[in-house]
């Protein structure tokens, strides 16, 4: 069983202003960001008005005035003398201007929320048979509760999203499925179709072979999961354009035009999961990925800035991402002897710099210097922030070309061990390692341990660095923020 919380957000943010989603106009946006800001939900009532899942403020607002000045033209005056965010007083009066609301995002609220529906969860499935996709999106293995509850998958799945319904307010939709890939196939693409229930709710179930019978020829390609804009262009250059074709393919030989080498010249080892998923085959459960431990860890921590930043601002930026790194890394009990570091230039460096040979489009269509990425080795496996800010200082003068402005930058830990993991009783010596440094090593570190601890029981502003306070300083701003958004 594949869940997803209908515009989560938008729900959540109408739930506390006791409102219905499905009736009000709203979205969730800072509009402090200006009106590029991307928007993290509209809610279903303004989604029937033409207005696409995540758009940026502006879009929203041409949308509504594009919609708003149709409604004039029809008027006698042309002029509103009023306007609603109702959906239902909107279609029942064409001469109401079209409006909506605006809710600032509140993220730490959306995980509250999130969480309470996982308990909710748990009261019919046991832990290690959920899987949390996302905030809003979780999968089920239900398997073994249908004999236990005595009930078909679509009883199970309406006792559950009516109980997250009633305490929360929040809409889902459910896609059951005999496998991992058809439960979300029918929750993205057949759910969408399906009548919705009195209280709004929409479930959808397939197997392999309803599957194959209702959306072979189901197009876009690319409403199926795992199916990009990429992978699209690239099977649309080899004339295949629905999942039924590729399907096809896999069974012709190799005296056909199309055959199964065909795929995998195109995509490799990824084409055996293309035509599983032609197929409607899925092997991965539930407990695969419970099970799964990677080999190798990484740590990341990245920021878009507000703004392009010059050169010295941008070193300002690696010395306070050291010291969230170092944090990070300490409070996960981890140490690292590898960083690496990413920038992306600014389009706005053209105002800067004349004559730019390496320049790459983005996926807006906008004109910008390549980004650059450069990896740094320790001398020793270690959290300290002293250890990780001077190698990425380091690293950041070696890549970095002083004529560009910088808007976004990504530094990984690689390599990552527990820190008893690093414990021997004897090491190699190393020429260009200072070892009579060791007691200032260890107060850095119980430095880095109490300021920890302080963060934890205070609140991570309660304790900074004066480098904090600087004009272009993030630090004191992103520690009010959870994945970027106002928390």
């Amino acid at each position: 069983m594949a869940i997803d919380l209908k515009s989560f957000y938008a729900s959540v943010e109408c739930r506390e202003r006791k409102l219905d989603p499905l009736d009000i106009n709203l979205v969730v946006a800072d509009e402090s960001r200006t009106d590029k800001t991307i928007c993290l939900a509209v809610s279903p009532a303004l989604k029937s008005f033409g207005v696409p899942g995540r758009p940026r403020l502006f879009e929203v607002k041409q949308q509504i005035n594009r919609l708003n000045n149709n409604r004039k033209s029809r008027i006698l005056g042309h002029r509103f003398r009023c306007g609603s965010c109702s959906r239902k007083e909107l279609l029942k009066n064409k001469a109401l201007e079209i409006g909506f609301k605006i809710a600032k995002p509140r993220m730490k609220l959306y995980e509250e929320v999130s969480a309470y529906i996982y308990s909710i969860y748990l009261r019919y499935i046991a832990a290690e048979d959920i899987h949390v996709y996302s905030i809003d999106e979780a999968f089920i293995d239900i398997t073994s509760y249908l004999k236990f509850y005595n009930c078909e998958p679509i009883e199970l799945a309406d006792r559950i999203i009516s109980d997250v319904y009633q305490e929360t307010g929040i809409i889902a939709t459910v896609g059951i499925g005999t496998n991992l890939y058809l439960a979300k196939v029918a929750m993205d693409i057949v759910a969408k179709h399906m009548t919705p229930t009195k209280m709004g709710f929409k479930v959808a179930e397939l197997n392999e072979c309803t599957y194959r019978e209702q959306l072979w020829d189901h197009q876009p390609i690319t409403d199926f999961w795992r199916v990009g804009k990429g992978y699209a262009r690239r099977l649309d250059k080899l004339d295949i354009h629905t999942m039924g074709e590729i399907a096809a393919c896999s069974l012709g030989t190799l005296s056909d035009r199309y055959n199964k080498s065909l795929l995998y010249r195109e995509f490799g080892i990824n084409a055996e999961i293309l035509i599983d998923h032609a197929w409607g085959f899925e092997d991965l459960t539930i407990k695969d990925i419970n099970d799964y431990r990677p080999k190798n860890h990484c740590l990341t921590v990245g920021q878009l800035l507000n703004e392009p930043y010059n050169y010295s601002n941008g070193l300002m930026i690696i010395k306070e991402m050291s010291q969230e790194l170092a944090l990070k890394l300490l409070n996960t009990k981890q140490v690292t002897n590898e960083l690496s570091l990413s920038i992306h230039y600014d389009c706005k460096t053209f105002n800067y710099v004349d004559d730019i040979e390496e320049t790459e489009v983005n996926r807006f269509g906008r004109v910008r210097p390549k980004s650059v990425r450069g990896h740094i080795g320790l001398i020793r496996y270690s959290n300290l922030e002293h250890d990780i800010r001077k190698q990425l200082l380091r690293l950041f003068n070696e890549i970095v070309d002083s004529d560009y402005l910088l808007r976004r930058i990504t530094i990984t830990a690689h390599n990552l061990k527990d820190c008893q993991d690093t414990i021997v009783n004897y090491e190699q010596g190393n020429l260009f390692y200072d070892f009579s440094n060791e007691n200032g090593l260890d107060r850095q570190q119980t430095l880095q341990e109490t300021t920890l601890k302080i963060q934890e029981r205070f609140g991570k502003n309660a304790i900074f660095k004066g480098l904090d306070l600087k004009d272009k300083a993030m630090t004191l701003r992103r520690n009010k923020q959870i994945g970027g958004h106002l928390a």
